[in-house]
């Protein structure tokens, strides 16, 4: 009975899914942001942006910023339509109880 409530198959099954990918994709898009600014302290420019040139390619600051406020609209807006379908279960059990 539960798993045709909660199951992966259901709305609130998409919905936690959709919350967890985006708590990844968040995760991921910040450790990028972290690490290009990282490599833009106070260290030695010529030695900072050799050192950046020989690990990663560079990141663009704008575009990540722009799919971090993308991420975090998406996972507010699964928040609350997962809240919503909470409600919706505890008032359908409440009337019915």
């Amino acid at each position: 009975m539960f798993s045709s409530l909660f199951g992966i198959q259901t709305r609130i099954g998409d919905l936690r899914w959709s919350l967890d990918d985006s708590s990844r994709a968040h995760k991921a898009i910040a450790g990028r942001v972290a690490g290009a600014l990282e490599a833009s302290g106070n260290a030695d420019f010529d030695q900072a942006l050799a050192g950046q040139q020989a690990q990663k390619p560079p990141v663009d600051l704008e575009k990540e910023m722009v799919a971090l406020a993308s991420t975090q609209l998406r996972y507010d807006a699964s928040a609350k339509l997962l809240s919503a379908a909470y409600q919706g279960l505890r008032s359908a059990i409440k009337n019915n109880g």
